[in-house]
């Protein structure tokens, strides 16, 4: 095996004599992580000098010891520590504490755990004290994150004969965590067989509470307990079919009631156990554990001698964590991207279900798809229309990569032998007048940063409303945004109506078009106003022409009386909104900015902000613009008194006349907004960045 060294030379003070030390470091070519050592039970921790420090317990091995004494490890005589800044180039750090450095303990060692506290560093261990069958629980400290530590109270922190025996009986005492939780209160978490919990003083090396019991669905060892934007997070070994997989619970409080998630991992190869440690850096979630797949000095794979980890780990919007895979690439440069099992061809697409590698996008924005059709004969990919064959390989799977795509959101579709199918692998969207499968190919992060899941700022709610129509004498749905601030007072806010386009719903907004993260990210940099956002059927989720004898003029038209007698009456009804002209807004992409103009200009009364985002308006060649719409524009004067923004934007590929016909309203006095998305096309990205426009300028 090849191992990696840096000499680096310490100068002491202002002696002319140089001290040569020995520093190694070693690049990450993938799981398991450490390559020259067994190691168990990783400890990550993330420390003020802004490194990532990783704590593990060293699996050794005795020829003179029988069973897991011996060769088959489980024989931990101290801990290491290694450390990184870019997770790529590691720093080995040696030995930071053996367990004979606490003059109590008889010398064997478990899994352990450092923090920060006050600028010094606390290194909570399981060791054994007295009785051979008696665990305990110590603390050390130390002036910097890779020690030297020392015993803090020359005295075990936790003892048997202060828990009740569980499951495991004399095993009690074992796997520490500690979590400093916001208020700065430090919190213990141990146990073996059962979760134990105690509240610690702020000098982290006294009880400050009675030890309390925490009912951990399938636990069985090795908590990991945390807290990450306001939600409480216990990661722990649980039992599965034989050995230990990786389960995970939530709560509200460190106290709970803690909910049972399910399995996080399955078993670690070749490993009876495995061990969670979590940790956030740099922006990534990362899951350390181990397994026991390392060969090393003569000795192959055994139980008890393990290797530990990493893989990254990603978050639900809703707090929950997906399955993370174990993998060989690990998160390492070389095979790694930053995502779970990152195929060759890329990295997984964001609209993928959960733990499928494939779509995958590559750095020149091409998409690679892979299905499974045994018994076809023709397979092919079909992106808005245009058509990549796939091709048959070895392993029976279909694939096929596209040429470079333009970023955004895309429907596509998988056709077998002419019958068109939703790739099983995707999220499912409302578009094309159907369900279909939908790919992001993405943009540079700053770029899509206005309509990206900020975890920094308060988030609304997009709610699902159902109502009757007494029109259509029917139930309908719409989805309704409200800000993060409306539960907590009684301000009513203005409306925007915001329709969707032409095969498409009341979801388009919500999914494709991710408005929530839009509004989030403006109401909390003060860029615009908070309202209420009001997304319906537009009546228009076919492709016109579907149904015989429908004409343009027919096509949605049913959607105005809709919105003017019944959703505003809704909307209003039910939420705190002013319920004025001077706050109320209509705006649409595609369709919905034809069915915007239709039905605004002919209610004036109503609204007075007004947005067409590649807005459906085909004109004949020299239509006077006084004469349409009723004559709304004949009196440039009174139209711009009463509309106070009439917005109109497009993509610079669309070709689609919006820059033209407002050149052709300001001719003849009509105050709008023309704005231009550079480089995309009649898609979601256009319409994203128009409606990030459009907003600032809302109700001011």
């Amino acid at each position: 095996m090849k191992k990696f060294y840096v000499f680096v030379i310490a100068v002491l003070g202002l002696s002319s004599c140089a001290q040569e030390v020995e520093r190694k470091t070693f690049v990450n070519v993938g799981n398991p992580l450490v390559r020259d050592n067994y190691t168990a039970d990783p400890a990550p921790m993330v420390a003020s000098d802004g490194r990532l420090y990783v704590f593990c317990g060293h699996d050794e091995c005795f020829e003179d010891k029988p069973g897991y004494e011996g060769k088959y490890g489980f024989n931990i005589t101290e801990w290491l520590c290694y450390s990184t800044e870019d997770m790529h180039e590691w720093t080995d750090h040696g030995v930071a504490m053996k367990p004979t450095d606490f003059n109590w303990s008889v010398g064997e060692a478990w899994a352990s755990q450092v923090v920060e506290a006050d600028g010094r560093y606390w290194f909570y261990v399981s060791t054994q004290c007295g009785d051979p069958n008696c665990k305990a629980i110590g603390v050390a400290v130390a002036d910097s994150p890779a020690g030297p530590y020392v015993d803090a109270i020359g005295r075990p922190l936790i003892v048997d004969d202060m828990t009740p025996n569980g499951p495991r009986g004399w095993w009690n005492d074992f796997d520490p965590t500690v979590m400093i939780d916001d208020d700065g209160t430090p919190w213990l978490c141990w146990g073996n067989g059962t979760c134990f919990l105690v509240r610690l003083n702020k000098n982290m090396t006294e009880l400050d509470g009675e030890i309390k019991v925490l009912p951990m669905e399938n636990y069985v060892e090795g908590p990991w307990l945390y807290k990450r934007d306001g939600r409480y997070y216990n990661v722990y070994a649980s039992m599965g079919q034989g050995r230990e997989t990786i389960s995970y619970a939530m709560a509200p409080s460190v106290e709970g009631p803690w909910t049972y998630m399910g399995e996080l991992t399955g078993m670690g190869d070749d490993s009876f156990t495995i061990h969670p440690g979590v940790i956030d850096y740099k922006g990534k979630s990362y899951l350390f554990y181990h397994n026991s797949t390392l060969s090393l000095d003569g000795y192959g794979p055994a139980t008890g001698r393990r290797s530990i980890c990493v893989d990254e780990m990603f978050y639900n919007p809703d707090g929950t964590i997906r399955p993370v895979l174990q993998t060989k690439a690990g998160v390492s440069l070389k095979g790694w991207s930053g995502y779970v099992n990152t195929p060759a061809e890329g990295v997984p697409a964001s609209t993928n279900v959960p733990v499928k590698e494939y779509p995958c996008v590559d750095g020149q924005g091409r998409a690679t798809f892979r299905v499974s059709a045994d018994d076809a004969h023709d397979v092919v990919v079909d992106i808005c229309g245009r058509k990549y064959p796939m091709t048959r390989g070895e392993d029976g799977m279909w694939m096929a990569t596209t040429d470079p795509l333009v970023v955004g959101f895309h429907y596509y579709f998988i056709e077998v032998d002419g019958a068109r199918f939703v790739d099983p692998a995707t999220e499912t969207f409302y578009g094309c007048g159907m369900m279909a499968g939908g790919i992001e190919i993405p943009e540079p992060a700053e770029d899509a940063a206005y309509y990206t899941f900020d975890k920094s700022v308060p988030h609304g709610q997009v709610r699902e409303c159902q109502y009757w129509s007494d029109i259509e004498q029917s139930m309908r749905r719409c989805f309704v945004y409200t800000p993060a601030e409306y539960e907590k007072g009684r301000r009513r806010y203005p409306v925007l109506y915001l329709q969707h386009g032409m095969g498409e719903d009341e979801r388009g907004w919500h999914q494709q078009g991710m408005m929530a993260n839009i509004l989030d990210n403006q109401i909390a940099a003060g860029k615009c106003e908070p309202m209420i956002v009001v997304m319906d059927y537009g009546n228009c989720g076919h492709i016109i022409g579907s149904v015989p004898g429908e004409t343009h003029a027919s096509f949605g038209a049913s959607f105005t009386p809709i919105l003017i007698r019944e959703i505003i009456p809704f909307i209003e009804g039910t939420f705190r909104v002013k319920a004025d002209r001077e706050h109320r807004a209509m705006a649409g992409l595609s369709w919905g900015g034809h069915q915007t103009f239709v039905t605004t200009l002919a209610n004036l009364d109503k609204f007075a902000w007004i947005g067409a985002f590649s807005g459906a308006i085909f004109l004949a060649p020299g239509t006077d613009l006084r004469t349409i719409y009723d004559g709304v524009f004949a009196d440039a004067d009174r139209f711009n008194g009463d509309v106070h923004l009439l917005f109109m934007g497009m993509g610079s590929e669309e070709n689609f006349g919006t820059e033209k016909l407002s050149a052709a309203l300001s001719e003849i006095g009509i105050d709008n907004v023309y704005y231009e998305s550079p480089g995309t096309h009649h898609e979601w990205l256009t319409w994203r960045r128009c409606l990030n426009e459009f907003l600032p300028l809302l109700f001011k």
